[in-house]
């Protein structure tokens, strides 16, 4: 009898839903078709039969949902409203989401599982019935990936890049400057899996960042460690920057490589396809300093930005000469100028910045003075200094240098996970603190850099580093306000 009346009742269900997809499709489309593959999804999938009659499986990112029928799996669009009944249970585990819901309606005994890191959008025109003894399972996609987009899905991330990208309007609505953004991160110390983290988000958000930054210390600990996972991870195109372990013949002792085999190992295997202009015989001479120009759009939306990359550790008169001669080229040809470096500077920090840390800092072994006087002649001349970027204290730190306060320092915390302990924030793996790394976007019409973080962005403290901003030719913050 109970089982006659539980049959009734699936009948109605299957009714009403077969009355939803008339109203959306013609009779004549097939049911069963889909775009996502039966053996994409769990093993919940692996069987329908009359044990599990009516059950249905919503798949994550895909616009259909199966449901058992006939032993066996039938698929139909979502259709975006979640009806249930009076004692259903609803479990949201950990860090799953619901959003937009407009109503839930009760009746009997059926339950919705939504399990890890998934999120239901129930949104407010369509319905799905969900009636008496079937079961609604939340599923995924198989996991083809690092995991980096499960924390940083395209929900969140692509506002926060539109908005890097986004562009002014002049009084008369004009589009003005297109803007440039970097991916910036440092101290990957021998991380392979943290690299193809980056690599994968990268890859996933391509189209609104336009270069990549390591700013030094790639290997683990000394120059014998293994730089194997660089390429295993595919970022043979990711711009570098020596460090001060990259020349360690071990750590601990005074000890140091030659300079060409520093850069026989991180330089000339990739160099030539980065895209960089170097000085003359910079090959023969082992020289690790280089710049590149980015160039993009035309008229009022063109936009052009020198990155250079300095060699602290062969600093000598040449290189100097050589960044001198770079900034004027810039100013003649109207590019804004990054300069990146390992090691940064002993700079005054921003008062009331979550990006300065509150950590004892590690000074830097060598100002470059000869750098800064540079700089501050480039911009005495109308040039456009946008920040130092940099590493090296597994702290992230913010500031202005003493002797040119118009020279803004950004510092980033450590980007790998193998100097934990060391770095300004606690760290976990397979949480959303495993990452970090920062989004820079430079917008020449306004004259503003950006920063927001991606993964870990909490101290100590409690302190959220989400985001700062700055307008780089007064070097006063727009945010947060000192």
């Amino acid at each position: 009898m109970c089982y006659s009346f539980m049959y009734r009742v699936l009948l109605c269900w299957l009714f009403i839903i077969l009355c939803i997809l008339q109203s959306a499709c013609s009779c004549e489309e097939n049911l069963g078709a889909t775009d996502v593959p039966l053996s994409s999804v769990s093993k919940k999938m692996d069987s329908c039969s009359e044990d599990n009659v009516g059950d249905i499986v919503f798949v994550a990112d895909s616009s259909l949902i199966f449901y058992c029928l006939d032993e066996k799996w039938n698929a139909m669009p979502i259709r975006d409203t979640l009806v249930i009944s009076t004692h259903d249970t609803l479990y949201i585990n950990k860090v799953d989401t619901i959003v937009e819901i407009d109503s839930v309606f009760s009746t009997q005994n059926d339950t919705l599982y939504v399990f890890e890191l998934d999120s239901l959008y129930i949104t407010n025109i369509d319905t799905l019935y969900v009636s008496n003894v079937d079961t609604l399972y939340m599923e995924t996609l198989a996991d083809t990936g690092s995991g980096i987009l499960d924390y940083h899905p395209q929900s969140e991330m692509i506002p926060i890049l539109e908005n890097l990208n986004h562009q002014k309007r002049s009084s008369g609505y004009k589009l003005q400057a297109q803007q440039v953004v970097i991916l910036h991160f440092t101290d990957i110390h021998g991380d392979g899996e943290n690299l193809a983290r980056i690599k994968e988000f990268r890859d996933a958000y391509s189209e609104y960042i336009d270069e990549v930054i390591h700013t030094g210390d790639a290997v683990y600990d000394s120059w014998t460690d293994s730089f194997d996972f660089w390429s295993e991870a595919g970022a043979d195109s990711f711009l570098n920057t020596l460090g001060n372990h990259d020349t360690y013949l071990k750590y601990g002792t005074q000890g140091f490589v030659k300079q060409n085999e520093s850069y026989n190992r991180f330089f000339a295997p990739f160099i030539s396809s980065w895209g960089v202009n170097r000085p003359e015989n910079a090959s023969e001479n082992s020289l690790m300093y280089y710049y590149k120009d980015i160039d993009k759009g035309a008229g009022t939306e063109q936009t052009k930005l020198r990155l250079i990359v300095l060699d602290e550790y062969h600093w000598n008169e040449d290189q100097a000469t050589w960044l001198t001669n770079v900034l004027d080229d810039a100013l003649v040809n109207d590019f804004a100028v990054i300069i990146c470096r390992h090691e940064g500077f002993d700079a005054i920090p921003l008062k009331n910045n979550p990006f300065t840390s509150l950590e004892t800092g590690i000074g830097a072994a060598n100002d470059l003075l000869e750098a800064q006087v540079a700089v501050d002649d480039f911009m005495q001349k109308g040039g456009e200094f946008v920040v130092w970027l940099g590493g090296h204290g597994h702290q992230d730190a913010a500031g202005r240098l003493p002797n040119y306060p118009r020279q803004i320092v950004f510092l980033g915390d450590l980007a790998g996970m193998n100097w934990t302990g060391w770095n300004d924030s606690w760290r976990e793996t397979g949480t959303k603190s495993q990452d970090c790394f920062t989004l820079i976007s430079v917008d020449r019409f306004e004259k503003v850099v950006r920063f927001v973080r991606v993964g870990a962005d909490r101290d100590r403290y409690g302190r959220v580093k989400d985001a700062m901003s700055f307008n780089y030719m007064t070097s006063e913050t727009i945010y947060p306000a000192e």
